[in-house]
This record gives C-alpha cells, structure tokens and sequence, in this order.
C-alpha cells in the first residue's frame, strides 16, 4: 500500500504530536511572472538577449516527467453518510480510505460528520488521492495533502465582525425575554454560566429586571457564518447592576463588576470558547445521573489551541480514568490546574519546566469520557477542586491600574452599546 504515513504515525503513538502542532496558514498566493520577465534570486534574467549567450540542448538535461493528470471528485454529505461510505463511493480501497481518514481525523473529529459538509478529492491517474478536503461548519477547511511530504492543515475564512445591540426586560424568564427582544437565546445560557456563583438567573428573577447586550455576528460575504458571540451585558437586577466584560479575539479574561467594583475576575484556558458547563451538581451527559462536576467545560472545536491560566510548573503530562489525555500544573501554595480531554499535548513541555501564562500546552479534543471535543478545566486548592468562576487562590485580586483600565474599557462598552440602541430608531 501506497499511503501509509498516517498509519504509520498513528502506530508511533506520534500523531498528537506530528499533526497537532501544524500551524494554520491561509493557502498561498502564487503569481507567475511574465515569460519575459523570468529572474534568477540575484535578480539577472534566466534567459538573457545576448547572442552569445549559450543555449542548452536536449542532452544537457533530463527532461521533467510530465505531471500525472488529475480528476476532481466531491460530494455533498447526506443524512446516514460516513466518511468511509463516501471514500469508497470515490473508488477508493479499505486501506486508502483509512489514511484519509486518519488524516481528516487529526484536525477533525469524524463522529461529527454532518449533512451539509462536503468531501473533495483530487485523485491521481492511479486512483489514489493527491488531496483531501472537507469542508465542515463556520466555512472552514480540514485540507490533507499526501505524496513525499504528507501535511494537514485547518483553513479558516475570512470573516468580518458586526456589532449588535439589544435591550430586554424580564417578566417571566431571561430566555422569554431575550426571544421576545429578538436577542439570541443562546446568551440566555451564557448569562446563567457567568453568574451562577453570584446570582442565580434561573431562581432568583422577580420580575422587572432590565437587561442590555452587545454582541458579535461573523460574516464572510454575505452569509453569517458560526453562532454569535457575546462581548458586554449590563443587568440591573435586585440586588444591584452587573456589567460582565467578555473577552475579545485578544484576550482570555472575562471580568465582572457589580456597582463599580470589581466583583471577580476569570481567565479562560481557550480563547472565543464557549462556556458549556459550570462547577457543581449536574446530569453526567454520559453516565446520566446526577454527579459533581468539578470543573468548567469550554465547548470549542477539535485542535483548538489550550493555554496555561496563570504561570506554573509542569507537574503530570498522560492519561487520567475518565479525563483522558491530561497536562496538570502547580501554582505554588498548594494551588493547580488540570486541563482535561486533550487530543494533543504540547511536546516541548517538561514535567517540572516551569511556563508562563498563556504558553500553549496542548490541543482540545474528546478523550477520556466525553461526547463532543471540548476541554475540562479545574482548580485545585490543596487537593480539592474550587470553582474557577469564584476562586482567589489562582487569580488574586487585581492591580488598581488593571482595574482602573478595565472600567475604562467597561466605559467604552457603554458608549458604543447606546450608540447601537440609539442607530436602531
């Protein structure tokens, strides 16, 4: 068989670390030159003017081996199909299809193959494939190339960022009274996640609650492209205003004031995830009973890059019951963290390396008990994990100048948030 680097790396346990740590790079754009315009790097033409200049015979050099032609085939995924369906409708055999699939895999959880995605092959006069792509949600690409030098890479689209804002006010419950303001009902969620260890959206509503969002749609073209994401809210609820700042493209912190003072202060380990699931009792959604999450779960996607909260000292790198694939770190003071579920870890860290905040440490994904990719996230105090959305132990309390730049920018939000109020008429 033809194609067996995947296989191969699979079997060298070297996968999570071949693959996981390619860097996403746009395709390149290659300009040709003029035929008369062709330069060597010093600049001379290749092929000079001069009469004397000398010319080159057919026995000075082999000829190029012409390229194989090739033949594109793609195909939109239907209800029931499955990867290997689809590669064998290619025409491709049991042991090609499983290199493509390992391929596509270490950038994509297959599982979650989808109506809507689309497979492309480029396939060689042999029948065997030069490239793989699959085109899956939010525009992007899983793009596999094999030959002498096999790669995967993700493409991502470009995308434009446009603001939105709204206003609602709570007569039964936050999720009625996002739909009725036409606000995404996804931040209803959100919203209880953040504040659930300071006021309990889903219990505690009265009625009369004033609530004011700003929030990201991301456009590539005309077509909006992944679901929204949140940047500012301000509630007034009963026992005073919250203003949560949520962090942008650049940042990893979400930081939460209540009155004008700085209530709590969180760093994510991913930065655009998604909060998913909080600290305490929930339906486990793989056992389905009720049971102690010790953690926060982030939703995100298969490979997204995992970094360290806050500086540490690499202490455990491998597999934990349950957590699969596992990076712990100790913070000093009996504090640490654990970072849960990975599909790769970083291979240039050490077990007792110490690294910086924001050093990448490995690679989201679904190992160990889990049903989608998405990392666990949990801080331990002397053994016994805390929640993250109310610890002090790894964040401390913030300087008056990260304060004082942070209501700034709370400030910023405001203005721009009753700009957008006021455009909408």
């Amino acid at each position: 068989m033809r194609l067996r680097y995947w296989t191969a790396m699979f079997a060298a346990g070297g996968i999570a670390i071949g693959l996981s740590y390619l860097v996403d790079t746009p395709a390149e754009h290659v300009t040709a030159l003029p035929d008369t315009a062709k330069t060597d790097q010093s600049g001379d033409n290749l092929i000079a003017d001069d009469q004397n200049a000398s010319v080159e015979t057919d026995a000075d050099f082999e000829k190029p081996t012409a390229a194989k032609d090739t033949e594109t085939w793609s195909q939109v995924v239907g209800m029931g199909d499955s990867l290997s369906g689809l590669l064998a409708k290619a025409g491709l055999d049991t042991e090609t299809s499983r290199e493509v699939i390992l391929a596509i895999g270490s950038e994509f959880d297959v599982r979650h193959l989808k109506p809507g995605h689309r497979l492309a092959l480029e396939l060689s006069d042999d029948g065997l494939p030069q490239t793989a792509t699959l085109e899956i949600d939010d525009g992007s690409r899983i793009q596999a190339t094999f030959g002498k030098a096999p790669t995967v890479q993700r493409l991502e689209p470009e995308l434009v960022s446009v603001r939105h804002a709204g206003e609602a006010t709570v007569n039964s419950s936050i999720f009625a009274a996002l739909d009725g303001a036409g606000i995404p009902t996804r931040f209803a969620t959100d919203l209880e996640l953040i504040l659930g260890e300071t006021f309990d959206l889903r219990t505690q509503l009265a009625g009369g609650e004033h609530i004011r969002l700003m929030w990201r749609e991301h456009h590539s073209g005309d077509r909006v492209v992944g679901d929204p994401t949140i940047d500012f809210a301000q509630l007034d609820l009963a026992d005073g205003r919250y203003e949560i700042l949520w962090p942008d493209d650049n940042s990893r912190r979400t930081t939460i004031f209540k009155d004008g003072e700085l209530l709590q202060t969180f760093d994510q380990p991913i930065r655009g995830a998604r909060l998913s699931s909080a600290f305490g009792l929930r339906m486990h959604p793989v056992h389905g009973t009720v049971r102690m999450h010790s953690g926060l779960d982030f939703a995100t996607r298969q490979g997204a890059a995992v970094e360290a909260t806050q500086r540490g000292t690499v202490l455990f790198m491998g597999k934990r019951s349950g957590y699969g694939t596992v990076v712990e770190l100790d913070h000093g003071n009996g504090v640490q963290t654990l970072y849960a579920h990975l599909s790769a870890m970083n291979e240039k860290l050490e077990i007792g390396q110490q690294i910086d905040a924001g050093t990448p440490i490995g690679r989201a994904g679904s190992t160990g008990t889990s049903t989608a990719p998405h990392l666990h996230y949990e801080i331990r105090v002397d053994g016994t994990p805390v929640s993250p959305l109310a610890d002090t132990h790894l964040h401390g309390s913030s300087s008056r100048a990260r304060t004082k730049n942070t209501l700034s920018l709370v400030g910023e939000m405001q203005t721009e948030l009753d700009r957008l109020l006021a455009s909408r008429g």
